[in-house]
């Protein structure tokens, strides 16, 4: 394979990796054995595993220098990337969320392709799990989720199935950025991941300045939060698994939609966590939701970091008033989404994301006013069941990188009737993440609650 260039801004995520934020996107995937599978079962599927040919950009790293290229790795090893490992007794989501988050905290290496897959058994009732590591200059999805998604069967049957690092990644490119880009309006603007750290210098420099702090670039409205320190690499993780059919119940009766609920219940969840900790703002916490460029253009610009700002309503001790709360700043975000103009989207995209770049620069990045306070996504998964080789998918969790001053990233992601929701944490800023977790599920069941006493018109 001769060397690839990694676009711009995909490169742009290696060049904000440091020691504290590691830049790589994880899945956690549970499986349930197979009825009928023998006692040498992992063994023989770590053998099967171990037997496969990794492609690019799977078998590639990534160069040094100002250009980024990603060319095959003459030393590669695929039992480096591919590993197996137990939990220890009970194997219970304690012990996998342990795993988990040490996992995670990990960075990737960066002589070697940067990614990792580990087969985790020892899963209590006869299950097992995938924890899967990759870069985001790899990835141009908001999280891996879909990756993984397109190498699993619809048919328990299905055998042969091949892994991830046997299936191309589509976002390395032989081309020129220039030339996929075509007439999307990003020539002429940000040619290059250069011009893009010019313009997110400068604007760095503009925060100083209270006159820029209302604008289009940096929005007022953000407090600033426990959220929002200085963050080390250390990770934690927890998850939450609810039934679709109870929160579209809940979305019917409250005329909302889904997205608009799972945004209320995210909001109730962080109201009454930092309340326990007298940390709450007194203004609503703000989170961000990314951009799919892919809605608006056939020209992508790859990975770049960028999102429309919402509301999550947790000044508002009232549920009515803070589920209100939510659909307005949602309707704010649609119409925000609407407006994205079609001839440029990705240039005035790539204006977003430029503070989001400032606010990683060191010193400077100290002056950038807090643009949000954590990340929320929603992810559309399958809405029937997967298997891998027989294996039942149960249920899939996306795992988020976190930015400097933002150290909470919220995920869903829709699966076979349920909504997988992983809350990926910095350790030492939020203690007891699972809690924030179990409050989510409470607020579901307070407005059910609410909603059988009659108290929504």
């Amino acid at each position: 394979m001769s060397a690839s260039k990694l676009k711009p801004l995909d490169a742009v995520w290696l060049m904000m990796e440091t020691p504290d934020t590691p830049m790589h996107v994880g899945v956690l995937a549970t499986f349930q054995k197979p009825a009928r599978a023998t006692a040498s079962y992992f063994a023989d599927l770590a053998d099967e595993l171990r037997a496969t040919e990794a492609v690019a950009p799977w078998n590639c790293r990534v160069s040094r220098g100002v250009v980024r290229k990603l060319s095959e790795d003459p030393d590669f090893e695929l039992d480096y990337h591919f590993r197996r490992s137990a939990l220890p007794e009970p194997g219970g989501e304690r012990e996998l969320g342990r795993m988990i988050s040490r996992l995670h905290s990990n960075a990737l290496d960066r002589a070697r392709p940067l990614w990792e897959f580990h087969l985790i058994e020892g899963l209590e009732n006869n299950r097992f799990a995938f924890y899967i590591k990759i870069h985001h200059a790899l990835v141009e999805a908001v999280n891996g989720v879909p990756a993984l998604l397109s190498t699993l069967a619809s048919s328990a049957r299905a055998r042969n199935v091949s892994p991830l690092w046997t299936v191309p990644l589509s976002a390395v490119e032989s081309g020129d950025l220039m030339d996929d880009l075509g007439s999307s309006g990003l020539e002429g603007t940000l040619d290059s991941a250069g011009a893009l750290g010019r313009a997110v210098v400068d604007m760095a420099r503009a925060a100083v300045q209270p006159s820029e702090r209302n604008s289009f670039i940096f929005p007022r409205g953000t407090p600033r939060s426990t959220l929002n320190r200085h963050i080390n690499a250390q990770r934690r993780f927890a998850t939450q698994e609810i039934e679709q059919a109870r929160i579209e119940a809940l979305a019917e009766a409250t005329d909302s939609t889904v997205n608009e609920m799972l945004t209320y219940l995210m909001g109730s969840s962080l109201r009454r966590f930092f309340k326990e900790y007298n940390a709450l703002p007194d203004e609503s916490l703000v989170g961000i939701m990314p951009v799919s460029l892919q809605e608006r253009s056939q020209h992508l610009a790859g990975n770049a970091i960028a999102g429309l700002r919402v509301s999550l309503g947790t000044n508002f001790g009232d549920p009515l008033a803070r589920l209100d709360a939510v659909k307005a700043s949602m309707q704010e975000v649609r119409e925000d989404r609407a407006s994205l103009p079609e001839e440029a989207v990705t240039s005035y995209v790539l204006l977003r994301a430029a503070p989001l770049y400032a606010s990683q620069l060191g010193v400077l990045g100290r002056f950038v006013p807090p643009l949000y306070n954590l990340a929320v996504s929603n992810t559309a998964g399958s809405d029937k069941p997967l298997y891998f080789n027989g294996a039942r998918l149960e249920s899939i969790y996306p795992l988020a990188p976190l930015m400097q001053h933002s150290a909470l990233s919220v995920d869903c992601v829709s699966y076979n009737g349920n909504f997988n929701i992983g809350f990926t944490g910095a350790r030492d800023t939020l203690p007891h993440l699972q809690r924030m977790a179990v409050y989510l599920g409470k607020a579901m069941t307070d407005l059910e609650e609410l909603l059988a006493a009659g108290e929504v018109a």
